[in-house]
């Protein structure tokens, strides 16, 4: 199996780190590698911050299940999560990872949401490839709106954030996702 193959089957996400820095290099590579994604209109107008302080992270992360707790549907799973983990101090949504690297877009951005998704796939695979451990951080997806942790991060007042992700070296096996085949709908020929 080539290794771009071998990145992707073998990725899973992370949810349990060890405490090891990330070196910044290893970091810059795996945030080059998301920004060679393919963009809307090849735009390009992605941007990232990197958070490595374990008290910012606990923060934004305490920040963000408070916001979502407080708009999400109470009937909803998401909404009833949300307000689980919010009650729960000890609740930590970035798994104790060393470090997040959070995506933002300028205004001028053609398909943000896209480009986005397709750069954290990226970092992801990179990430895998180099021996790290990533995942995706849906639950963080209210932070955008604290204008406070978003200047913090370095994010000018017009950036839009799209997503974030952990990233670190796994605390035990990261063995790949186990699926199903895909369902293939229909093949026009």
């Amino acid at each position: 199996m080539n290794e771009t193959l071998e990145s992707i089957y073998g990725r899973s996400s992370v949810r349990r780190y060890r405490a090891d820095r990330v070196p910044e290099e290893d970091v810059r590579e795996i945030i080059r590698a998301g920004f060679h994604a393919a963009t809307g209109m090849n735009r390009q107008a992605l941007e990232f911050s990197v958070a490595e302080d374990p008290g910012f992270i606990r923060r934004c992360g305490r920040r963000a299940v408070s916001l979502l707790a407080e708009s999400a549907d109470p009937s909803d799973g998401i909404g009833a999560m949300a307000r689980s983990l919010a009650a729960d101090p000890s609740s930590d949504i970035f798994y104790g990872a060393p470090a997040v690297v959070f995506v933002f877009a300028r205004p001028d951005a053609a398909t943000p949401v896209e480009d986005g998704a397709l750069a954290i796939g990226n970092m992801m695979l990179a990430a895998r490839s180099m021996g790290y451990g990533t995942c995706y951080i849906g639950l963080a997806a209210a932070i955008g709106g604290d204008r406070g942790l978003m200047a913090e991060l370095g994010a000018p007042a017009d950036r839009r954030y799209l997503a974030c992700m952990t990233l670190g070296r796994p605390d035990g096996e990261a063995g790949g996702s186990r699926r199903p085949e895909a369902r293939i709908l229909g093949w026009v020929k």
